[in-house]
């Protein structure tokens, strides 16, 4: 099965308390790859009042595993407010069960979460680029996948990152040209409708003026025709 990418992180962390039976059989049928046969032993292991965060992200990820997301989801938020040094890898995670539930939004959410408990958290970086891309949010989604690069230069997935990168790059320029094409459009427009208000305006002056001089010439003629039978 599948694990959620948390995991190389947390099994090469140092473990700083002491396992209980329950937690050492759930952990050893956990990377044995049993989920189902280590939930009871590591569900034990979490009921203890001085359980760990480290118990419950092994849980989280069983139930994951399990197809049981909402529970993964209801255990990693009771204790990402105390999950201290594993609060990135907590709000990862979560973010990561959101997504698999489409929910872009939250998702996001919890990646900010995340990198503000560490920013030099690269896997949240490139999970947020995914989220962002779907939400349509391009700009945004070339930054973070620029920033996982950055942090890890060597990642094996960089050539398909790249090629996502220069697609998206492509897009944005188009789009951008397109923005600057329609404001261009835009203002030829409101250039041509003032040129044709300001033509009216003269126009209508020139009426004005031109029935203003017609009335003056028939009084003047008027005038001159009273004093000529005069």
């Amino acid at each position: 099965m599948k694990r959620l990418v948390f995991l190389t992180f947390l099994l090469s962390s140092t473990w700083g308390f002491a396992q209980d039976g329950n937690f050492s059989k759930g952990e050893e049928l956990f990377l044995q790859d049993k989920p189902a046969e280590s939930l009871a032993y590591l569900q034990a292991a979490a009921g203890a009042p001085d359980a760990p965060p480290q118990t419950f992200l092994y849980l989280g990820v069983v139930y994951a595993q399990l197809g049981r997301t909402s529970e993964a989801i209801s255990v990693y938020r009771k204790i990402l407010p105390s999950a201290g040094q594993y609060t990135a890898l907590v709000a990862f995670n979560l973010g990561n069960l959101y997504y698999t539930r489409n929910d872009f939004a939250t998702a996001e959410d919890y990646y900010n979460q995340s990198i503000d408990a560490d920013d030099s958290f690269a896997s949240a970086f490139l999970n947020r680029a995914n989220t962002r891309l779907r939400k349509g949010e391009i700009t945004f989604a070339i930054s973070d996948y620029q920033q996982y690069l950055s942090l890890k230069g060597d990642s094996e997935k960089r050539p398909e990152i790249e090629q996502i990168l220069g697609v998206l790059q492509r897009e944005e320029d188009e789009r951008n040209a397109q923005v600057a094409s329609d404001a261009q459009r835009r203002a030829n427009i409101e250039a041509v409708n003032t040129a044709n208000e300001e033509m009216e305006r003269r126009r209508s002056e020139e009426t004005i003026f031109a029935v203003q001089t017609a009335v003056q010439l028939m009084d003047d003629m008027s005038a001159l025709f009273k004093e000529v039978n005069q």
